[in-house]
């Protein structure tokens, strides 16, 4: 090789290791695709006659109701659905991943609750009811515990972030009676359910991993299943 081609060849060399070397790394991280969930895909068809159902046998029901009750006449349109964006969705599984890991412990399921707003325009903590009457859901990670899954949240012990099941318990009395050591793997307590201040970081070093808070509809004027308007 010439004097005039090894230095071309080291002007390109350099060239490209310098544009390799100038690019931003990827931020882009996602798992490996692996094809839709087996047997939890439904078609079109199908999520259709569900929905028509819920219109035919549910919405009359609740409506009725909701409308019977109504001091000031107003006419009740139950929810049809409630939706997040992929992102926070995305940042939801993430949180909880990276709290069951500073724990020690497997998610083994996400358990949608239906749930309902209550008819008032707070909450007993003094949080505002964005929606107050309608129907929605909250979501909760579950852990294996005593040969069942369970509900949990993340709680301090010792110092250390403990994988506590949920208990649903009305009182510092009732907590204090229903409190479990935690078990040989330190990792197992019992604690309060909703007993909380208005931050995910509640008080007495409880962390919730609850989701909610989602977009309610109706709204008048919002379509339906299939109905994009």
């Amino acid at each position: 090789m010439t004097t005039k081609m090894t230095k071309l060849f080291m002007l390109l060399f350099f060239t490209n290791l310098l544009l390799f070397s100038c690019q931003e790394p990827s931020t882009h991280d996602e798992s490996p695709y692996e094809g839709p969930p087996k047997d939890h895909i439904i078609s079109v068809e199908r999520a259709g006659e569900m929905y028509d159902a819920y219109t035919q046998r549910r919405v009359p029901i609740i409506k009725k109701y909701e409308d019977s009750i109504a001091l000031d006449g107003s006419n009740f349109e139950p929810t049809r659905y409630a939706e997040y964006d992929l992102q926070t969705v995305k940042q939801y599984i993430a949180y909880i991943e990276h709290e069951a890991g500073q724990a020690n412990v497997d998610i083994k399921t996400l358990r949608f609750y239906l749930s309902n707003y209550p008819n008032s325009d707070k909450f007993a903590n003094g949080d505002v009811v964005k929606y107050p009457r309608k129907n929605s859901f909250f979501v909760v990670p579950t852990i294996a515990y005593e040969g069942k899954n369970v509900d949990f949240s993340i709680e301090e012990v010792d110092g250390k972030p403990t994988a506590v099941p949920i208990s649903r318990v009305n009182s510092t009395k009732e907590i204090n009676q229903n409190k479990r050591q935690a078990d040989s793997t330190g990792q197992m307590n019992e604690a309060g359910f909703f007993i909380s201040n208005n931050t995910a970081v509640q008080g007495g070093g409880t962390t919730s991993l609850i989701l909610n808070d989602t977009q309610l509809a109706p709204p008048p004027g919002t379509g339906g299943f299939g109905n994009n308007n």
